[in-house]
């Protein structure tokens, strides 16, 4: 009986102890989700859900006070940019970088600007190291490989905006693919619109209405 008194007493002690630490990093968990939320509804081209699943994420990272959550935000703000083929400096980011010297967010920032000189790979997220090793050798068939092995679709999008000068149309073609499979209208529209710079006239009638007709009102 006392043993089963004291592992009643201990769980219950444990569960309490857990609670609280969940409670102390529980802007960071909403501030993640948030995020999620809002890659998945800009991608989607939801623009006013997005907004606000951006506004809730940076308002959990502020109310932890989190200078490194924020940073986090706005550099992936600059990469969905980024995946839509939208050129981004990074403002947000840079206007308070120095405020968290941090190797592994500059290194993201520096692939985020295409500054492929100043990248070292050991700062970078595990999903790009090969794709950029590939990049800086310039062995671009190899570097899209690479892209294709990426888990997300979110990954693939960013990092084929890095070398989208480089893409073949079959290579663009396979983007738009995995982009639309998940959903991605908006970014699937971006991409098709770099195909079509690619395209011969005829081709790009096609493509043109093909976006006619993912763009028309039910």
């Amino acid at each position: 009986m006392k043993n089963l008194t004291f592992s009643i007493i201990f769980i219950i002690l444990f569960a309490g102890c857990s609670f609280k630490i969940n409670e102390k990093y529980k802007y960071r968990v909403n501030a993640s989700n948030s995020f999620e939320s809002y890659k998945r509804y800009y991608l989607k081209g939801e623009t006013r859900l997005a907004s606000i699943a951006l506004k809730r994420a940076l308002h959990s990272a502020k109310s932890g006070t989190d200078v490194n959550a924020i940073a986090k935000i706005y550099l992936g703000e600059c990469a969905m940019h980024n995946a839509l083929l939208i050129k981004d400096r990074c403002e947000q980011y840079t206007s308070i970088k120095q405020l968290i010297p941090n190797n592994k967010l500059d290194g993201y920032y520096n692939l985020l600007q295409n500054d492929i000189g100043n990248i070292s790979t050991k700062y970078l997220p595990s999903q790009y190291k090969i794709f950029i090793e590939n990049l800086k050798n310039k062995n671009y068939k190899n570097a899209f490989k690479s892209i294709q092995s990426m888990q997300t679709v979110s990954s693939k999008l960013i990092a084929a905006s890095i070398m989208k000068n480089k893409l073949t149309k079959k290579e663009i073609k396979y983007i738009i693919k995995v982009s639309s499979s998940v959903g991605y209208k908006h970014a699937t529209l971006r991409w098709y619109e770099l195909l079509k710079k690619k395209s011969a006239p005829k081709e790009r009638k096609i493509i043109d209405k093909k976006i006619e007709v993912f763009t028309s009102k039910p």
